[in-house]
């Protein structure tokens, strides 16, 4: 028991004594330190969170917390036998000899390597904001990582003070929303992607454009300005795609953005294959085969919307010029999906050679959506235009006719005398 006893005044002596020795070191550090005391009281990473390759900088605000230090200074003048003494009191500013960045990590370096500022002083209660340019290498992995500023000052203690880092390598990506695989020659169609930021920290000046490889579709608009993009929002794009001819066409998006000053780009390809499956047709459904030259050829369409949108302002109209042909226009107007309208036009022949004739007619309508207007190939009316028909008879028909036309007349002459003689013969 006594031992233990003994044992345990031996821990608390030892402790004392190491107390006591911690107090004496920092009084003599606090003593050693006697001059002004500079401090970092605040800082600002930019970009916030850094990507690989980025640069950036460390804003410092450097601040001389002693506002009593001071120093005298005595002068004595001796003149015609009489000496004065005049005393002058200051307070002592910061001797600011370099600043600069300290770190342990490559992943992280100081831009301005070798760099010594000017020395300056820092009044008592001054402060002053200082930036450091810095970059992320390349290959910096994702973490955080606490590069030291280190202010050197000349009549005080230097400072050493850690500054937090971040990097991530997440980006800002392009994701398909509603991107069709197929669409018809003459069909506009709204498609949409979204922009999603995936990164810790926002991005500024997201602009997103679109475009074709083959350029065999056309883009409406062409680019698009988000603007700010917070950590981890989304937002959603619609652009207006209209092919130009049938195949397969590449569609690329590429979302341009800033982390910081840093300039980043993302890109998305997917494929759309135009065909000319689902349009809008011009179906004749009468027409003869042939004409006398001269008579009226009546021709008689069915306009069939087999889109799987509306359409407007539908028309057809004859392709040709230098015919008279009514309706000069057969405007139908509106369609909905699967609609069928009739259109028929007079063609006066007239003026049409004798033999086949072609007679084109052309299918017109505009797009509800963008009111981009479309021209189908149309359809190709074919007609044979014949000679008129002669007014010729036989010869033995032709004596027939005379001879009929005589024994009328001897009748009627023969009745007639036979008429005046009755009267003649009562008055008598």
């Amino acid at each position: 028991m006594k031992g233990k006893t003994k044992k345990i005044g031996e821990i608390f002596i030892t402790t004392l004594f190491t107390a006591v020795f911690l107090l004496l070191l920092v009084m003599d550090s606090a003593s050693a330190a006697e001059g002004p005391a500079v401090m970092i009281v605040d800082y600002v990473v930019e970009p916030e969170v850094f990507m690989p390759g980025d640069t950036g900088t460390i804003t410092v605000t450097i601040k001389n917390m002693d506002t009593k230090s001071s120093e005298t200074e005595t002068t004595t003048t001796t003149a015609a036998g009489y000496t004065s003494s005049a005393t002058t009191t200051s307070t002592i500013s910061a001797e600011i000899d370099s600043i600069r960045l300290c770190s342990r990590s490559r992943d992280i370096e100081w831009l301005g390597e070798g760099f010594q500022r000017t020395k300056f002083p820092l009044g008592p209660g001054g402060s002053t904001t200082i930036s450091i340019p810095i970059k992320a290498a390349a290959y910096a992995h994702d973490g955080t990582y606490f590069p030291e500023v280190y202010i050197e000052v000349d009549n005080g203690e230097n400072v050493w003070h850690p500054v937090p880092v971040k990097v991530d390598s997440s980006s800002v990506e392009i994701l398909e929303k509603d991107i069709p695989s197929e669409i018809s020659l003459r069909e506009s169609k709204e498609i949409a992607i979204v922009v999603a930021n995936n990164r810790p920290n926002s991005v500024r000046g997201v602009n997103v454009f679109a475009k074709s490889k083959r350029n065999g579709l056309e883009f409406t608009p062409e680019g698009i300005y988000i603007g700010n993009l917070g950590a981890y929002e989304k937002r959603a794009v619609n652009f207006t795609l209209t092919p130009l001819f049938e195949g397969n066409n590449d569609v690329y998006f590429e979302a341009e953005y800033k982390n910081g000053d840093n300039v980043h780009h993302s890109e998305l390809t997917s494929s759309v294959v135009v065909r000319s499956v689902a349009d809008v047709k011009l179906i004749l459904v009468n027409a003869p085969e042939f004409v006398f030259k001269g008579e009226i050829a009546k021709i008689e369409f069915d306009v069939a919307n087999g889109m799987a949108k509306d359409i407007k302002a539908v028309s057809v109209m004859p392709a040709r010029e230098g015919l008279r042909i009514l309706p000069s226009e057969s405007f139908i107007g509106d369609m909905e999906v699967g609609d069928i309208f009739s259109a028929s036009f007079d063609v006066y022949t007239s003026n049409l050679s004798v033999g086949d004739t072609e007679l084109p007619f052309k299918l017109v309508f505009r797009d509800v959506d963008t009111d981009r207007e479309y021209e189908t190939t149309g359809y190709e009316v074919h007609i044979e235009v014949k000679e008129p028909q002669k007014s010729e008879l036989p010869e033995q028909t032709f004596f027939a006719v005379v001879l009929g036309i005589v024994v009328v007349v001897v009748v009627l002459v023969w009745v007639g005398v036979k008429r005046r003689r009755r009267r003649r013969q009562k008055k008598e």
